[in-house]
């Protein structure tokens, strides 16, 4: 190639190193452009705000849609019953929705923003709940959905206090009762072995459930919740169990499966365990044997391993199964 040529070549491929620059720096001012038309506008989420704030009444919760969006959620605190302290259980947050929680409310209203609809979250399809939206602008909408009465007759963690725990420290020792005290049913020895309602973090959801641990090898926790009703005019009832291994417990690798047995009136209904390092929740529906009096259900938890085995645990009992619940469970016992 002659100098002339060299020359020439040098140029194009400084004009293309030039012109790649000059496309690049543009980038930035239309990823801008396309992300101010999405992020909704200030005035357009206090409107929203303002919408369920008017209409919002206690046996009502919210939903943000997406759930990361937290800036309207701290706007939506002190309006009413489940909003005015922590957890805020009316103000529905988690990466991963739970149904049940969404039928003890009477209403529940969906804020959606980042060019979304005010749709219920997946795990409520086919609920079948009417809807009237509420609200719309540019970049945010509201929805309020009629859930109707509740279905939750009875939740264990507001229960709790009232529950018959106990520990067995070996297999040829006889259970010890866990004293309340101090808002911990004490089952002695360590600290960590005590139950109580604690907040942690189960398969993506922030919690504040029962602290359960299964305590050192040999030993067994069984908590027990009596008095529960068996059925209603509708039909039997069902209690519903969540339960699952905490963020800290999956990040450690000592430990091993955690045993769950769940026993009505001393008779074994459902029997599973817990992975050690799987990042999960057991959700178990299971339907109240007919029985004179009212049931007792007993949740026993061991483990030949327990280092670092922490877990938590809720549960409900329901006038019925409606098909999202149905749908949602890992395991329904009929």
């Amino acid at each position: 190639m002659t100098e002339r040529g060299r020359s020439r070549a040098r140029t194009w491929l400084l004009g293309g190193v030039l012109l790649g620059v000059c496309l690049l720096a543009t980038l930035p001012f239309f990823a801008n452009a396309t992300s101010e038309g999405r992020v909704p506008h200030e005035e357009d989420t206090r409107a929203a705000v303002v919408a369920i704030r008017a209409q919002f009444e206690d046996g009502d919760a919210v939903w943000v849609e997406p759930s990361w969006w937290v800036l309207p959620r701290h706007a939506l605190e002190h309006m009413g019953a489940g909003t005015e302290g922590w957890p805020f259980p009316a103000l529905m947050a988690s990466e991963d929705f739970d149904p049940v929680e969404a039928y003890g409310y009477n209403r529940l209203f969906v804020l959606a923003g980042f060019a979304r609809e005010p749709a219920l979250p997946p795990e409520l399809a086919g609920a079948g709940f009417a809807a009237s939206e509420i609200q719309r602008s540019e970049t945010t909408a509201v929805a309020r959905y009629e859930v109707g009465p509740s279905l939750r007759l009875r939740t264990l963690t507001k229960e709790w206090p009232n529950l018959e725990v106990s520990r067995r420290y070996g297999p040829d020792e006889k259970p010890t009762p866990c004293r309340f005290k101090n808002d911990k049913h004490r089952c002695g020895r360590d600290s960590w072995m005590d139950v109580a309602l604690e907040g942690r973090v189960v398969w993506r959801r922030e919690v504040h459930w029962l602290f359960v641990h299964p305590g050192q090898p040999g030993s067994l926790l069984e908590v027990s919740w009596p008095g529960l009703q068996r059925e209603t005019k509708a039909g039997p009832t069902w209690l519903y169990l969540r339960i699952g291994p905490t963020l800290e417990a999956v990040r450690h690798p000592e430990g091993k499966n955690v045993v769950v047995e769940v026993l009505i009136d001393g008779v074994e209904v459902d029997g599973f365990e817990l992975l050690p390092h799987r990042f999960w929740m057991e959700r178990r529906a299971i339907k109240m044997p007919a029985g004179s009096g009212r049931a007792r259900v007993s949740f026993r938890i061991s483990c030949e391993e327990a280092a670092w085995r922490e877990t938590v645990l809720e549960a409900d009992v329901l006038t019925s199964l409606p098909a999202p619940l149905r749908a949602w469970a890992t395991t329904v016992v009929e």
